[in-house]
């Protein structure tokens, strides 16, 4: 059985790690979710969804670069992967314009910033480097929303936004990395761009997390 189980893993020790990081920040979304029960309201909620969405696309990675698909498979696979990380952008937008703003306004452009997320999924069937589109929708999100919690930590307005803007730095980090050719051998276990990119987004999530929780 466990020969049969290697059979079904691909080879590239690299794919390999890709798909191991995954898989832990699925995990660590997982406990993210874990880390903000309590009274459910709609900030709480909007988070816990997007953690949620996390969970869901780091599995999906996993089986995109750590098993041996057709092509045909895994660009089907590739689509809703893409989808939900689109979603995930859209919460962040919205938790961040709630913060600024009030829930009202979050509430009113939760369904623009999620309408986007098809939008980037079709961009990236269209463009040769699709997931370069995502990386654009990426920063441009995360620029805005770093600009919105540097201002509330400045101002002292929102306990927890300082933590909560080095966890968005640390994103801004990771996602120029994903965008370079980068690799590093820690130990004698390779990483390209895509498991350092994991890396990096395991490190900014407990920042999220726990500057959301103090807030």
């Amino acid at each position: 059985m466990r020969q049969s189980l290697s059979k079904h893993i691909i080879a590239d020790r690299r794919e390999q790690t890709t798909a191991a990081t995954d898989l832990l920040l699925s995990v660590a979304a997982l406990i993210a979710i874990q880390r903000l029960r309590g009274k459910a309201d709609w900030r709480r909620r909007i988070w816990q969804v997007a953690f949620a969405l996390l969970a869901t696309s780091g599995v999906l990675g996993a089986i995109v670069h750590g098993l041996r698909l057709s092509p045909a498979t895994r660009d089907r696979l590739w689509q809703p992967l893409n989808l939900l990380l689109g979603l995930i952008i859209a919460l962040f937008t919205t938790a961040a314009v709630s913060d600024r703003w009030g829930e009202h306004a979050g509430k009113r452009v939760l369904p623009a910033v999620s309408l986007a997320a098809p939008g980037f999924v079709w961009l990236s069937r269209r463009l040769q480097r699709g997931f370069l589109a995502f990386i654009i929708y990426e920063l441009v999100a995360m620029i805005g929303a770093l600009a919105i919690y540097a201002d509330l930590a400045r101002q002292r307005q929102l306990p927890g936004a300082g933590r909560i803007t080095l966890g968005i730095l640390a994103t801004i980090a990771a996602a120029g990395i994903q965008t370079s050719s980068l690799e590093l051998v820690i130990g004698d276990i390779p990483f390209d761009h895509n498991g350092l990119f994991h890396l990096v987004q395991l490190a900014a999530l407990p920042l999220l997390v726990e500057g959301v929780r103090a807030s």
